[in-house]
């Protein structure tokens, strides 16, 4: 019976023991490489806790207008106990529980996770596999096949996944934009609703913070794309046409020609653009100034404008200085 007793109580304090033990945080030194790249691009995270909170801000965002919490995910990067790079080398250190699991990143490679009690008892050394990479193929053709242009609403503009080149790295993000076609103008694309590429920079193509605009759009190679930079903010008047207000050249202020001159139009009495600009990497494209322009509590109102036939006109002279061989009527 004694006995019974005494080995219940040394049973509970090693539970007890092991619990307290497994808590606690210890130092975790190892080695983590990729195979392809510099070492110092390799990653760890404490149970995948980066991603986890990103899922976490998404979630909020959708759920509570009224929630923020600014700069959270970079106070997360500079916490040393839930994440950490590899050196020159490629050795790290963390601290962590012998319960957590480690994430092992590296760009272009496939994450790898491991218990902290089998790092340890293995001497487990992470070499991350890269993923498959392709050889760019570069469009050779010299004048687009098809070119179209036209007055669109916006459906959808999303960035695409990078492509994995095993010889560049490519410059620019590419997004796939679909919009719904309102007026065809050159071209006469077959469908109503039309797909294409735009690379850009930057971050979001600039056409994209506008709801209708007229775009510029070329065929090569079998895929669409958009025109670099080529584009205007287009609106109803009250006549039923499509126009876009301010200087004619507000997106080409550089042009030496400016053969197109605005015109006093009557677009419709809702249209108040907000002046306000939220993105710290680009002004405001757009100078909302007189005579083009009047402005009542930081909303302007379109004076003056460019109807479309115009607008094509002026970047017709544009689009044809950019090919050789190839001329828009």
């Amino acid at each position: 019976m004694i006995r019974h007793i005494v080995f219940k109580i040394i049973l509970f304090l090693c539970i007890i023991i092991s619990t307290f033990y497994k808590s606690q945080k210890i130092i975790i030194r190892g080695i983590a490489r990729d195979t392809t790249k510099d070492y110092r691009s390799v990653r760890i995270v404490v149970n995948d806790t980066l991603k986890k909170h990103m899922e976490f801000l998404k979630e909020m965002k959708g759920k509570r207008k009224k929630w923020r919490e600014k700069n959270s995910y970079t106070k997360l990067l500079e916490n040393a106990e839930l994440y950490t790079n590899v050196d020159k080398n490629g050795n790290y250190e963390i601290k962590a529980k012998l319960s957590d699991t480690l994430y092992f990143y590296s760009s272009r490679h496939f994450t790898q996770k491991y218990e902290v009690v089998d790092i340890i008892k293995h001497k487990i050394k992470v070499e991350l596999k890269p993923e498959r990479c392709s050889y760019k193929v570069d469009c050779e053709q010299s004048k687009p096949a098809n070119y179209y242009i036209f007055v669109a609403k916006k459906i959808s503009v999303n960035m695409q996944d990078d492509p994995y080149y095993c010889d560049i790295i490519p410059l620019s993000a590419e997004y796939k934009s679909v919009y719904k076609i309102e007026q065809q103008i050159y071209g006469h694309y077959p469908k109503d609703t039309i797909s294409f590429s735009t690379y850009d920079h930057y971050g979001s193509p600039r056409f994209s913070k506008y709801n209708t605009v007229l775009l510029f759009v070329g065929e090569s190679c079998g895929k669409l794309y958009h025109e670099s930079d080529q584009y205007f903010d287009v609106y109803k008047t009250k006549d039923g046409k499509w126009a876009s207000p301010g200087d004619p050249y507000k997106f080409d202020k550089a042009s030496k020609k400016k053969s197109i001159k605005a015109q006093y139009i009557e677009f419709d009495n809702s249209l108040k653009i907000d002046t306000l600009n939220n993105d710290p990497f680009r002004p405001n494209e757009q100078e909302y100034e007189p005579p083009y322009y009047k402005i009542k509590s930081r909303k302007a109102i379109p004076l003056m404008g460019t109807y479309v036939d115009d607008l094509v006109k002026l970047k017709i002279e544009i689009i044809n200085e950019r090919y050789k061989n190839f001329k828009l009527e």
